[in-house]
């Protein structure tokens, strides 16, 4: 039978000395900073790159799709050359809204505006009634809800007098 020390010792991770010998390091903590130590050269990190310019493919064809787009926008047919206005401004003339709709945007907003500036001038003018307050409002409680004075309307057409009385 094994002793419980021992197989305590059996399961345990190895040492860090163990470890060191098989080329691994126990952890990041124990790992050695080099600080300010140049870099390592080799054939590798001297390979030699294309020099970078404007003589790469994708300019020549950039300026060549530039080039035939201006020719196509001349050699476009024109319609009547006095009505014909220049490809910008008709490109241009389509993004806008036209001047007059423009114009009676605005006039039914200055409409919309005066409105609501007489509409203010009647609300800022107005008051509130005066505001009648009682002194002691308990006092209402007192007294019937339809000013019908307490004892007014009395039938007395059963009453008697006291003869001895009168």
């Amino acid at each position: 039978m094994v002793a419980p020390a021992r197989l305590s010792r059996a399961f345990a991770w190895p040492s860090s000395a163990a470890l060191r010998t098989h080329g691994v390091s126990r952890s990041l903590h124990m790992s050695r900073v080099v600080r300010a130590a140049p870099a390592p050269t080799s054939a590798e990190q001297t390979a030699q790159y294309p020099s970078e310019g404007f003589n790469s493919s994708l300019w020549k064809y950039a300026l060549l799709a530039l080039v035939g787009g201006i020719v196509a926008v001349r050699a476009r047919p024109a319609t009547k050359q006095e009505e014909t206005k220049p490809y910008l401004t008709e490109l241009l003339e389509s993004l806008f809204v036209p001047k007059e709709e423009v114009q009676e945007e605005n006039r039914k907003h200055l409409d919309w505006s005066m409105k609501k500036a007489e509409a203010q001038l009647l609300f800022q003018d107005a008051q509130k009634p005066p505001a009648h307050r009682f002194k002691f409002p308990a006092a209402l409680d007192q007294y019937p809800q339809r000013s019908i004075p307490v004892g007014s309307q009395l039938d007395a057409s059963d009453i008697q007098p006291n003869k001895e009385r009168v």
